[in-house]
Parts: C-alpha cells; structure tokens; sequence
C-alpha cells in the first residue's frame, strides 16, 4: 500500500470511530432527557462521569451503570446494577448500538421517548424483584436481586 492509501484508510476509520462516538453521545442525551422530562416517577437522578458512561442512581441505594465496551469500534451497550458504593456490581442486559444510529436493530438513538422505553424494558427486572421484597417486607441482596432466586428474609 502506499502512503496515499493507507492515509485514505486511516480517514476512513477516524471518520467512521467518530460517527460511532456521536450516536453514543446521542443515545446517553436521548436517555437523559427521556428519564428527566419524563412525567413518570421512576426515582432516578442523573450521576454521570463522562468518561464512564452514563449513571444514575436508582431509590438513592442503587447505581445504575450504562457503558459503551470498551474496545475499539464497539457497538456494545452494557447496562450493570451496583450498590452505591460500587462494592458489588450485576450485569442487568446488553444492546447493540449499530452504525445507522439504532439500538438492537430498530430504536433510533435519537428518539427520547423510543431510547427510555427500551432502557424501562432492560431494567424491569430490578424493578420488579425490588418490587417483590418491598412487598414481601425483605431485605434486598444483589446477587439475588437478578438471579431469579426467592429473596430471604
């Protein structure tokens, strides 16, 4: 190859590494803005560090942690559970954020209202277990709190 080629290649790259950090950004904004002018209560607040990711905490207990992997070129969108001290963390569900601007194959980074629905859809699972031991009067353990396992008392 020659220099003029490689060059040609390398913009390429860079051209389409920044087109995957934007609709990154737009998804993180699109969830934002879908959870804060959302009239629903879902009992979140925004707890982000840029570089991390996305975080919010969830009944002021919980983090929830929204990353993009960390590998170059990535398209993978993971979602974790952890306690507000970061001292344990669970994987909750993955996404692909593809190159056309959609998240698993159909909703589109840049709709609010499509971006929270799908983020409700891969957290409902702690809603519903922390429903069940608020209901149940028990206490909450994380490791359980995912796996399907009864919560004890």
């Amino acid at each position: 190859m020659t220099i003029w080629e490689i060059s040609e290649k390398a913009d390429y790259i860079a051209d389409r590494h920044r087109r995957q950090q934007k609709l990154w950004h737009s998804y993180c904004n699109s969830l934002v803005q879908g959870i804060t002018l959302s009239k629903a209560r879902l009992h979140h607040a925004v707890s982000s560090t840029p570089s991390e990711g996305l975080s919010f905490v969830l009944f002021d207990h919980f983090l929830i942690h929204i990353t993009l992997d960390t590998g170059f070129n990535s398209h993978t969108i993971h979602y974790r559970l952890a306690t507000r001290d970061d001292a344990e963390s669970l994987a909750v569900g993955e996404a692909h954020l593809g190159s056309d601007g959609t998240v698993d194959d159909g909703v589109s980074c840049l709709d609010r209202e499509q971006v929270l629905n799908h983020y409700l859809q891969k957290i409902e699972p702690v809603y519903l277990r922390l429903y069940d031991a608020i209901e149940n009067d028990l206490p909450v353990d994380l490791p359980q709190l995912l796996s399907g396992q009864a919560l004890h008392a």
